[in-house]
């Protein structure tokens, strides 16, 4: 009874802190967002041509007297070419606390795919004069088929826009260039992974008398570890993942899903760290055994760590783009990690080769 009452602790507790990773990622990650809190905005999920839009506004109380003022803009497919589209009038007296209702007719433009309001405060109502700006997420533009539909108001995400101040401030530093990965960081892990897949293939193929009671185990696992190695090797010099990222931005663009990505990114990274935090228990454990296939279990955690910040690296979170971007010599921390986990596969397929060409080997 003693001895399940632990096992049963020890469950609650490895749960428990599986909860307590997955939604700490999540609060980081919502935090990284910066979202401005001085408003809530209100807009319908997408614009019809020729019909009313409206978006409205709400000031947080600690807003003092000004003037608000919302207007329309417009991107062209593909998101480009941002521009005004359409005004709901002059500017308003606003004041902390209230709620502001502006009402926009989209017009019919050939150019116009996407639209979004940008919302400011002015103490002239004047945009040189403006102490905060936001920009809403984007609504497609329909022009047949939705028609129909209720254009329902939800609370749409907001982000930070530059006034007609702080841009003349920006442009007037000297902006530090954001860091570009060396052209050869994608060869060496080529090298890397390829040489960590002919070593595993190299100890599946060799029996120890370790190994010899479990023939369908370790030897299997190395074999499986050597074929994904190779597609990782191949993936990681083609440049593959990139454009199966770009076709997959694409295609979210086009079925209006590309808006609701950050809410998808956060739940995945919170669920691949709780995986991974896991699988880090599993290792521990597994290790601790008398027996265990020790080098194999640091063959997996290095690809299981390979692979993961790989796939967290492919969604483009904004905040893992900030990391991509501080290089040191070339090397972003996210393609540190991805390295470390190569080279950890490849000491361990090292290591386990050795031992099965030992003297002890038949």
């Amino acid at each position: 009874m003693r001895e399940d009452r632990k096992r049963h602790l020890k469950q609650a507790g490895v749960a428990c802190a599986l909860l307590f990773v997955s939604a700490a990622t999540w609060l980081v990650l919502d935090r990284s967002e910066h979202r401005p809190d001085w408003l809530v905005v209100e807009a319908p999920a997408f614009a019809v041509v020729g019909r009313a839009l409206e978006v409205r506004v709400t000031l947080d109380p600690s807003v003092e007297p000004t003037q608000v003022v919302c207007s329309l803009f417009r991107l062209r497919a593909g998101r480009k070419d941002w521009g005004y589209l359409a005004s709901s009038g002059p500017s308003r007296p606003a004041l902390g606390g209230k709620t502001y209702s502006f009402v926009f007719t989209v017009p019919d433009r050939e150019d116009v795919a996407f639209t979004n309001a940008l919302v400011f405060l002015s103490p002239t109502g004047k945009w040189e004069d403006a102490t905060r700006a936001v920009t809403t997420e984007l609504m497609p533009v329909e022009r047949e088929g939705r028609g129909a539909l209720n254009l329902g108001l939800r609370k749409t995400n907001v982000d930070r826009y530059l006034t007609a101040a702080e841009s003349k401030r920006t442009s007037g530093q000297r902006q530090r260039p954001r860091g570009q990965p060396s052209a050869w960081v994608h060869p060496v892990l080529f090298v890397f992974l390829l040489a960590a897949a002919a070593l595993s293939l190299a100890t599946a193929g060799r029996k120890t008398p370790e190994t010899r009671s479990h023939p369908a185990g370790e030897r299997t696992v190395w074999l499986l570890f050597g074929v994904l190695l190779i597609i990782c090797a191949v993936v990681e010099l083609s440049g593959s993942v990139g454009h199966l990222a770009a076709l997959a931005r694409r295609l979210a663009q086009e079925q209006h899903l590309y808006e609701g990505r950050k809410a998808f990114q956060k739940v995945i990274m919170a669920a691949a760290a709780a995986a991974s935090l896991g699988f880090f228990f599993l290792f521990i454990r597994a290790t601790r055994k008398p027996g265990s296939h020790r080098f194999l279990w640091w063959a997996g955690f290095g690809l299981a760590a390979y692979l993961a910040v790989s796939f967290v690296s492919v969604l483009s979170f904004h905040a893992v783009d900030v990391a991509r971007s501080v290089t040191w010599h070339g090397i972003s921390p996210v393609d540190g990690l991805r390295g470390a986990g190569a080279v950890v596969v490849l000491l361990a397929a090292l290591l386990a080769l050795r031992r099965k060409s030992g003297p002890t080997a038949t």
